[in-house]
């Protein structure tokens, strides 16, 4: 195998290049072999050779370069027959006979120029046409040559033409429309990394049918929308090049229609085109409609409906509404929820169709964990559907901080399900450290009946706190309550906040230590 001259193998003995080709061969042939079990499920069970423009019948040039057409590697980089390449595989991963056939491989004229233009290793080179045969269809001199040399006149590093090519090798197909495009780039002011990125998503049909005129009108058309200059690409064209080649008035305009006439603004729009561009590409008929149409279906009001579209427009994607929400649903039937009832926890909050884990992970913290029942855990949804949007983590430290600080029972949680439900960050924490430090806990106590605990032992009286209280209401309701002030409560909920804040670090950094000890790495003290 003869090494390029390339800045970080210029100078490399045989011995270290045997090293190497012992050390990657392996893995970057797991890739072909891959690639090979993927075209062996989509074959369509014929057994003679499949018609290609390269195929054994018509490799020629390919053996015209001075290559050993007895070399398993070489013939693999002309074959697209699946079961004719299986065969060849299995003959260069026997008796470790890779490092022999990648010395005695050949490059074709097309692997050697893009070998020496873009100072990649040859080896890694002819790693990319072995994989990918379609690469001697290719012509050099009408093709690659100028391709390559388009990209680099418009500077993009050789690195990122590389990684170009070997992930959109269709780029090189037709170099008068790639420059024409790099050209319209190029006058849209974009640097060579956003060029390079727009190309390596841009699909073939933009090269072969997609006018720049059209181009332009859907420019101006993303600007009346709102989008700035600055955002115009980087975040939603380079990231989806397709947007240009939609049609303004039966394919663009419909999808802003629709989703403002759920309620949302123009901007509204504007904001998640440059968070998830792929929401210009859906059809209104087909995807948009039947979204809001399963949504209502849960309860969801229109307005709900507008806000969690801005809220994750990544809903607005090619998977059904079933596969995006449908096991989010099934746990909570599966837990006794009916119908109705979800309709209602779904008018009451909706993060639990988009939150991560939600609400398996809350059910089973719940029932696994707490240790309430699975009807014990139904009343508790039903009661405060806010608790689908709690991490269990945060669930933990609540029921923590019933039973350590408030001094009661978790079968309090039953009698005021709200507490489960609240922050105890920013409500139940801040109350009760500001009625404790006034003296004023008697205005947050629950006597009697109302307390479901058996036992509560807080100053040796059969009192609770009520929970309700500690969690309900505006901070000027609760303030008025005890008789504050709520200018001096919010202050003080300030700075329990940072104080809480703070202690959430340390103890999170403690926990990665006892992590880091168990796993046996962690050097500290």
């Amino acid at each position: 195998m003869q090494l390029s001259s390339n800045k970080s193998c210029a100078v490399r003995s045989r011995e270290a290049g045997k090293v190497l080709l012992h050390h990657h061969s392996s893995s970057a042939l797991l890739s072909v072999r891959n690639q090979l079990q993927q075209q062996q499920q989509h074959n369509n069970q014929h057994s003679s050779r499949v018609a290609c423009r390269t195929s054994l019948a018509d490799v020629g040039p390919s053996f015209s370069n001075g290559g050993n057409s007895n070399n398993p590697l070489e013939l693999l980089r002309v074959t697209r027959d699946v079961q004719a390449r299986a065969r060849l595989m299995a003959e260069v991963m026997t008796d470790g006979r890779m490092s022999h056939y990648s010395e005695a491989y050949q490059p074709c004229p097309v692997e050697d120029f893009l070998s020496k233009e873009l100072g990649v290793w040859s080896y890694n080179v002819m790693l990319f046409a072995v994989a990918n045969p379609v690469l001697q269809a290719f012509d050099l001199e009408s093709q690659v040559r100028p391709a390559v040399r388009s990209l680099k006149a418009a500077n993009i590093d050789v690195t990122d033409i590389w990684f170009l090519i070997t992930k959109h090798l269709e780029v090189l197909r037709d170099p008068i429309a790639l420059q024409r495009w790099l050209d319209f780039l190029s006058l849209q002011e974009l640097d060579s990394r956003h060029m390079a990125n727009f190309l390596l998503k841009a699909p073939d049909a933009l090269f072969t049918s997609c006018t720049q005129a059209q181009a332009l009108q859907v420019l101006g058309w993303l600007k009346a929308l709102g989008v700035k200059q600055e955002y115009l690409f980087p975040r939603v064209l380079c990231p989806c090049p397709a947007i240009l080649l939609q049609d303004i008035p039966s394919q663009l305009q419909p999808i802003v229609t629709h989703l403002t006439s759920l309620g949302l603004e123009p901007q509204h729009v504007m904001r998640m085109t440059c968070v998830h561009p792929e929401l210009l590409l859906i059809s209104v008929e087909s995807q948009l409609q039947p979204l809001v149409r399963y949504l209502e279906g849960l309860g969801c009001s229109t307005c709900q409906v507008a806000r969690l579209l801005q809220e994750v427009p990544q809903a607005l994607g090619g998977r059904p509404p079933q596969a995006l929400f449908g096991a989010r649903v099934e746990a909570l039937r599966e837990l006794g929820v009916d119908g109705q009832e979800l309709r209602q926890v779904t008018a009451r909050s909706t993060l639990w169709l988009t939150m991560k884990g939600a609400p398996q992970e809350q059910i089973a913290h719940l029932q696994q964990d707490m240790g309430f029942t699975a009807e014990q855990a139904r009343e508790l949804v039903l009661a405060c559907p806010a608790i689908l949007s709690e991490k269990p983590l945060e669930l933990q430290r609540k029921v923590d901080f019933l039973r350590a600080t408030l001094n009661m029972e978790l079968g309090d949680c039953l009698a005021h399900p709200t507490y489960l439900g609240a922050s105890l960050m920013q409500n139940i924490g801040p109350r009760h450290a500001f009625a404790v430090s006034k003296g004023l806990e008697a205005k947050l106590q629950s006597h009697g009946g109302t307390c479901s605990s058996s036992v509560v032992r807080n100053k040796g009286g059969a009192w609770g706190w009520n929970l309700t209280q500690l969690v309900a209401g505006e901070d000027v309701d609760f303030a008025d309550s005890l008789g504050a002030s709520v200018n001096e409560y919010e202050g003080f909920r300030t700075a329990f906040e940072e104080e809480y804040s703070a202690k959430l670090s340390v103890d999170a950094a403690r926990e990665f230590q006892e992590e880091l000890k168990k796993l046996g790495i962690y050097e500290g003290a």
